[in-house]
């Protein structure tokens, strides 16, 4: 068994998960997807690409999560990109 710290790419809180050595039983260079379903970790639900060496490669973010964050609008205080920008 690999323990993984997973890092949640939406509000970054982090968990170790458990994951079996067994799981690769491929050749060399694969990559596997895994899914964290909501309340795993936190409140999303995102994918993430796991390689041989049980490092983690990439997040991805379904297109469900990605919609409810952009019904989410800044507070008054928060900076947007064109503050920063000019």
């Amino acid at each position: 068994m690999k323990k993984i710290l997973v890092v949640c790419p939406i509000c970054n809180k982090s968990k170790r998960i458990i994951v079996p050595e067994s799981i690769f039983k491929l050749e060399e260079g694969s990559l596997l997807k895994l899914v964290i379903k909501k309340n795993q970790i936190c409140q999303h639900e995102f994918g993430l690409l796991l390689d041989f060496h049980f490092s983690i490669r990439d997040y991805e973010i379904n297109e469900e999560e990605l919609n409810r964050i952009k019904q989410v609008k800044p507070k008054e205080e928060d900076l947007t990109i064109f503050d920063i920008m000019f």
